[in-house]
């Protein structure tokens, strides 16, 4: 115990130099402006992101609430029908590409 506390009074008092030195040496500069950067742009990032992020959150929550009373409302309605016009345009499309093709093969090509 009393060999870590003379340990932690050591290298307390001898990091502040080892900062300096990193600091001021050349070498480390980029490397440790790089580590300070990132983690500033990782605080302001958060901080920016949070109130985004909140109403993101609120947008969802009233898209939840209203596409539940939609569809309880549109599930009681005679009008709606079970046949989507997108599906049925592609499945028409896809007729159509099949009818253009013939008897077309790739090895055709190569004659």
């Amino acid at each position: 115990m009393q060999m870590q506390k003379k340990f932690n009074e050591y290298w307390d008092e001898y990091s502040l130099i080892l900062y300096d030195a990193v600091i001021l040496n050349p070498r480390y500069k980029l490397n440790m402006c790089t580590i300070a950067l990132l983690q500033f742009m990782v605080l302001m990032l958060q901080t920016l992101c949070k109130p985004f992020l909140a109403i993101l959150k609120l947008l969802f929550d009233e898209y939840v609430k209203n596409s539940k009373s939609m569809s309880s409302s549109l599930a009681g309605s005679s009008n709606v029908s079970n046949n989507d016009p997108v599906d049925s345009s592609l499945h028409q499309l896809n007729v159509n590409s099949a009818n253009l093709r013939g008897d077309y093969d790739e090895s055709d090509d190569y004659k």
